[in-house]
């Protein structure tokens, strides 16, 4: 009787054992599930941003070729009004004689600029400059 008794008991124990451990598991099982729809989740929002991003590279690619485009038909179009000058310069003496004058000095003054380092040396530049004359008085030359 003694025997089973014990037998019973180690039963019961075993049992206990046995139920802890399942609920231990299932504590494990709904975490891991619990992670699992996290890093679903993850990904779902990583394929999503990888998507946008796609999308955006195409765009840009495809402004970049219209740039392209444009800069050169820009490119064509001067280089045809270079040479229609270069033959109304040729064709006409009046306007190659026009051409080759010299522009008037203050004309040329406002061609210089030293080059720049920054906005704020720019600024430097713009302020400590010449006041303009006022336009509704004669000139004093």
């Amino acid at each position: 009787m003694r025997a089973i008794l014990a037998l019973l008991a180690g039963m019961a124990l075993l049992i206990l054992i046995l139920l802890l451990s399942n609920r231990s598991l299932q504590h494990d099982l709904t975490s891991a599930v619990q992670q699992q729809d996290a890093l679903t989740a993850q990904l779902h929002q990583r394929d999503q941003l990888i998507t946008e991003l796609n999308q955006q590279m195409q765009q840009r690619a495809e402004a970049e070729r219209a740039l392209r485009h444009d800069l050169s038909t820009a490119a064509q179009v001067m280089q045809s009004r270079e040479q229609e000058r270069q033959r109304s310069l040729h064709d006409n003496p009046q306007s190659r004689l026009w051409a080759d004058t010299d522009l008037p000095a203050d004309v040329n003054r406002l061609h210089d600029r030293p080059a720049f380092s920054s906005a704020s040396d720019y600024l430097r530049w713009l302020s400590g400059g010449q006041i303009l004359p006022d336009p509704v008085q004669p000139s004093a030359h």
